[in-house]
This record gives structure tokens, C-alpha cells and sequence, in this order.
């Protein structure tokens, strides 16, 4: 490797991910549970239109807070790393009194909007409310992005882990206790309490960042202060923040696009606008969440290597930054394999046990096979923003989200959801190879050293399929919970046993990220 000092600690690196991870599968797990008891209030129909509303929301999420926790990191990890810890309480602030002033404006635009919004959007003046609602949190929520930056840059990425899991208990909690003490029975109203849960946890979530950011400033009381160039944080936000929220922005809105599209299409078809939205609802509301769901356990580790290649970068230190690459690359693949497998031989286990819904099984199986795909795409996003390339996964995101709308448009209207799944598998190819495309030419990876996962993908397949059928002849079988328990935990034993081997043969150690 290269001859530089090496300022990273694996074991809080390693502790780190591990917390997040925790963490991210909780919340994820968690919003499964939470989707589903929104189904059973509300029923497809209504998560569909839950799904609708958090789109048109998405966008002015996306224009108050992307980019800005990528840029807080950069920018705190550098005037750390020049030794100029007094500074970092003003990079902060000038951070924050960004992401507030936009926010301000956005909440206040999506507010006066609203009924416009709802009207024409979400085709139901009813809906209005939710929005305004939602336009409350999004100050609170913008902030707590700037504190999500900071906290990754001091290694303190546990912090924000724990704010967003007092959010999203909080959250839950007072949507069961808005439908209980209620009694609400119509879909308006079932939404308008899960705003208004969403937009109060929110809230809880900065007042927790805020107090865990005054007492983190401790350690930098006595610390070197030096004057920051002119303009330092405003050029910072401009060059690593604009890109990043102009392509957010851009697919964040072409998305909206896409989903208000959706129903529209079906109906089109000869659907009605409530079977159309059902339809959506457990496409979107139901099997996307599970197919994701196991992608928690890669984020975390992802989301922690930013700061890492960014410093491999800055230090020229090309050999581990491919070393990091190769290995998170690897990483993702040989786990994702595992759960292609599962999702596509249990997939209508899956949807009876957590939603009692065979259609959303349906198409859990036909998302299955693009798993290691989205999973990759995570990964190699953050690669990509730590080598400071998030200009590249702007100009790729934007066509992926261009062609979408336009193919939806086009075919959707014809085919129905059977144009829908085609076109994800066509968008989660095609954004996959450029990004991927891209990660190549800038590093240098060993592709001799992927050959194992030859190997390793009819394992999964066969690791899965043996658990399953030993499951159906046990005792249990008639249990569904026991039975998928059961199947997933023997066959990732035995893929996980594969995978060991496998490695020790390459003289490999994937536990071993840094």
C-alpha cells in the first residue's frame, strides 16, 4: 500500500457500521410493519394514496436537503484535517442557517401550494391538508441533515442512527394512537394522521441532533482556529451540494412524475381509479419495501466509506482506494446473491406472512433478480461521492429517471403493470452499467478477483432451495413465521459456510472492509 499515514480506526469503524445497521434494519423493519398496519386501516387503496402524497412531498424534500449532508462532511472532514478544529462550529452554522433559510422557503411554497397540489396532483382537494402538514417538518427535517454530515465527519454517525430511530418510534406510536383515540375509517383522515405523526417526529428528531451537536463542540473549545478563506462554505456547498441536489431534484420530480403517472395509465387501461391505486399501493407500498429491506445491512457500511475514499483521494493513495472498492464491490454482490434467491423461491411466504397479500408475492418474485443490481447501486453511489464524482451520478440518474417517465408514458397505458416491471428491469440495468462504467475507470480492480461469485450464485439458489424443502416435511411446516426462520437461517449458514471457504482459498477476508 501506500506510503501514508493511515488515520483510520477499524474497530470504531466497524462499530460504527454495525450500530447503523442495526439501526437501518429496524427502521426498515419497522416501516414494513408500519406499512402493513396502514393496509389493514386503510387498505390497498389507501397506502396507495399514502405513497402518492409522500411523493409529490419527496421533491421538496429532495430541493431542502440533498446534498447538503455530503457537503457538511467534505467540508468538516478538510478543515479537520488542516488542523483547524476552532473553524468547525462556523462551518456548521453557516450549514445550518443554509438548509433553514431554504427550507423556510420550500415548506412555505409546498404550503401555499397545496391545494393545487392536491387538486391537480393527487387528483383529491381532501388531500390538501396532508400536505400542509407535511410542509411543517420540513424545516426541522432539512437541519437535521446538516447534523447527519456533521456527526459522519467525527465519526459519530451512532447519533444520527439514534435521532432517526426516536423519529420513527415516535412516529409509529402516535399513528396507533391517532387511529385508536379517533376511530378513524376514511382514507383522508388515516392520511392526515400519519402526516401529522410524520411531520412530530420529525421535530423530536432535531431537538435530539441539536442537543448531541452542543455537546460534541466541546472537543473543539481549545482547538486551532483559523480564519476560513472567503466564501469557504458557500464555494463548498456550491461544488459538492448543487450537483447532488440538482440531480435529486431533478429525479426527485421526474419520480413524482412517474408515480402521479401510474394511476393515470391503469386507468387508461380500463381500471378504476381505486383498483389503479391498489394496483400501485402494493407494487410500491408492499413488495418494493421487502426487496430492500435486506439492503439496510450494506447502506450503513456504504454510507461510512464516503469520508474514507474521500481521504484516499486527497492522499493519492490510489492502491487502497481500489482495495476499499474491490472489496465493497464484492461484498455487495456475495450478499446480495443470498437474498435474490431467497426473494425469488419464498416470495409468496414473504407477502402472506407480513401483508397477507399473494399479489404483492407476485411481484417480490419479479423483482428478485434485479437484488444484487439495487444493491450494487447503492454502493457504488457512495464510492462515487467519495471520489467526488457526484457530477457523474447526477447526468446518470437524470437519464434513468428521463427515460422511465417516458417509457411509462409511452407503454403503461398500453400493457399495464406488466410494462411497469419491464421498465424497472430495463432502468435498474441501464443505471447500474453506467454507474458501474464509471467506478471502473477511475480505479483499479482486480476483476480476476471476482470469479468466486461464479460460484457463489447457483450456491445461494441451492442453499435456499434445499432449506425450503426440508422445511415443508418438518413439523412447523403449516407455520409460516417458523418456516421462513427456519429456511433463511439454514441456508445462510450453509452460503455463509460457502462463502468462507471460498474466500480462504483466495486468500480473501471480507470481514476486513479497512
Amino acid at each position: 500500500m501506500d506510503n501514508y499515514k493511515y488515520n483510520y480506526n477499524k474497530s470504531l469503524f466497524l462499530k460504527q457500521g454495525a450500530v447503523l445497521t442495526l439501526v437501518s434494519v429496524f427502521l426498515r423493519l419497522t416501516n414494513i410493519f408500519y406499512r402493513s398496519f396502514l393496509s389493514g386501516k386503510m387498505g390497498s387503496e389507501g397506502l396507495g394514496v399514502y405513497q402518492l402524497i409522500f411523493s409529490v412531498f419527496t421533491l421538496s424534500v429532495t430541493l431542502s436537503t440533498s446534498g447538503v449532508s455530503l457537503a457538511v462532511t467534505r467540508l468538516v472532514s478538510k478543515v479537520i484535517a488542516e488542523k483547524n478544529g476552532g473553524s468547525v462550529k462556523i462551518v456548521i452554522k453557516r450549514c445550518l442557517l443554509f438548509s433553514f433559510l431554504l427550507s423556510i422557503f420550500i415548506s412555505l411554497i409546498l404550503f401555499i401550494f397545496s391545494d393545487f397540489l392536491a387538486l391537480y396532483f393527487l387528483k383529491d382537494i381532501n388531500l390538501s391538508p396532508c400536505l400542509k402538514i407535511l410542509s411543517l417538518g420540513l424545516p426541522f427535517m432539512a437541519m437535521c441533515t446538516s447534523f447527519k454530515g456533521y456527526f459522519l465527519a467525527l465519526d459519530k454517525g451512532t447519533v444520527t442512527g439514534i435521532a432517526d430511530t426516536l423519529e420513527q418510534i415516535l412516529t409509529i406510536l402516535l399513528c396507533v394512537i391517532f387511529f385508536n383515540i379517533f376511530s378513524l375509517n376514511s382514507i383522508i383522515s388515516g392520511c392526515t394522521a400519519a402526516m401529522a405523526a410524520s411531520s412530530l417526529g420529525e421535530t423530536v428528531s432535531f431537538i435530539y441532533n441539536y442537543i448531541s451537536y452542543r455537546k460534541s463542540l466541546k472537543k473543539f473549545k481549545n482547538k486551532t482556529k483559523t480564519k476560513l478563506p472567503e466564501n469557504y462554505v458557500r464555494n463548498g456547498l456550491v461544488h459538492i451540494a448543487l450537483p447532488c441536489t440538482l440531480s435529486s431534484a431533478a429525479r426527485s420530480l421526474l419520480g413524482t412524475l412517474e408515480n402521479l403517472l401510474i394511476p393515470i395509465k391503469l386507468t387508461e387501461l380500463g381500471l378504476k381509479r381505486n383498483a389503479a391505486l391498489s394496483s400501485y399501493g402494493i407494487l410500491q407500498g408492499m413488495a418494493v419495501p421487502i426487496v430492500y429491506f435486506p439492503s439496510s445491512f450494506l447502506s450503513s457500511f456504504a454510507f461510512l466509506l464516503i469520508p474514507k475514499i474521500s481521504f484516499d483521494r486527497e492522499t493519492n493513495r490510489k492502491k487502497h482506494l481500489s482495495f476499499l472498492t474491490e472489496k465493497a464491490l464484492y461484498s455487495a454482490l456475495s450478499f446480495s446473491f443470498f437474498f435474490l434467491s431467497l426473494f425469488y423461491i419464498c416470495s409468496e411466504e414473504f407477502s402472506l406472512l407480513i401483508y397477507n397479500n399473494a399479489e404483492a408475492g407476485a411481484f417480490i418474485r419479479l423483482l428478485a433478480p434485479l437484488v444484487p443490481l439495487m444493491y450494487l447501486d447503492i454502493v457504488v453511489d457512495n464510492l462515487l461521492k467519495g471520489m467526488d464524482k457526484q457530477f457523474d451520478s447526477m447526468k446518470f440518474n437524470m437519464l434513468d429517471a428521463f427515460l422511465r417517465v417516458a417509457l411509462i408514458y409511452l407503454f403503461m397505458g398500453k400493457f399495464g403493470m406488466n410494462a411497469y416491471i419491464s421498465i424497472i428491469w430495463f432502468s435498474t440495468v441501464f443505471n447500474a452499467a453506467l454507474s458501474l462504467n464509471k467506478l471502473i475507470k477511475v480505479t483499479e480492480i482486480g476483476i480476476n478477483n471476482f470469479f468466486p461469485l461464479l460460484i457463489l450464485l447457483p450456491s445461494s439458489f441451492l442453499s435456499v432451495r434445499f432449506s425450503s424443502a426440508l422445511s415443508s416435511i418438518l413439523p412447523f411446516k403449516d407455520n409460516l413465521l417458523l418456516s421462513l426462520i427456519f429456511t433463511t437461517a439454514v441456508s445462510g449458514a450453509g452460503y455463509l459456510f460457502i462463502n468462507l471457504l471460498l474466500n480462504k482459498k483466495k486468500g480473501r477476508n471480507n470481514s476486513a472492509l479497512l
